[in-house]
């Protein structure tokens, strides 16, 4: 009696560890499938992204953009550093950091305040026409060209043919401003 006991609780024994080799190996595909699918739905999730205004067709994913799109923001951030007057400065630089990269942050913020500051006390109004622009998708720059026209109170300045370049981010679906810099003249 106690040796059939023995044989069925080795029979019951090797049972049970088929069943949980079994649960485990469904638990693991399973696991695996779920974990594709979170997967791909991070990085494949769509977005309806719109630029202030939209002069031409343009393509966004989550990992890429293309240059219509890339050329129509960067338009869009000059026109916020440089359409501006005592009043409506702040509020311009405002939406602008709004776009601001997290990790250059630190280095854009305190520039906008100070131009910002520097604006509304020599009561500066500047507009700016683009002419050129010119794009390195695969890094992210735009050069814009075109002529600034600076005003202090009511006299106007001297137009200026300026070139700024703006860096900019593409992360996981979302454009950030990393930078707009001034291009310096070659001097000769």
């Amino acid at each position: 009696m106690l040796q059939k006991n023995k044989i069925d609780f080795i029979r019951i024994a090797k049972s049970l560890n088929t069943l949980l080799l079994i649960g485990f190996t469904v638990a693991m595909i399973s696991n695996t499938v779920l974990a594709s699918i979170v997967w791909m739905a991070y990085f494949n999730k769509s977005r309806t992204v719109v630029p202030p205004t939209i002069s031409a067709a343009f393509t966004v994913s989550d990992t890429s953009i293309d240059e219509p799109y890339l050329q129509q923001m960067a338009e869009y951030f000059a026109f916020l550093k440089l359409n501006v007057t005592p009043a409506s400065v702040d509020h311009q630089y405002k939406q602008l950091a709004s776009y601001i990269d997290e990790a250059d942050w630190h280095q854009m913020q305190p520039l906008l305040v100070e131009d910002a500051a520097m604006i509304k006390k020599q009561n500066i109004s500047s507009h700016f026409t683009i002419n050129e622009t010119q794009i390195a998708l695969d890094d992210r720059l735009v050069k814009i060209t075109g002529t600034l026209n600076k005003y202090v109170g009511k006299r106007a300045l001297e137009p200026e043919t300026i070139s700024y370049i703006i860096a900019m981010n593409y992360d996981h679906g979302q454009l950030s401003l990393k930078a707009i810099k001034k291009v310096q003249k070659d001097v000769k």
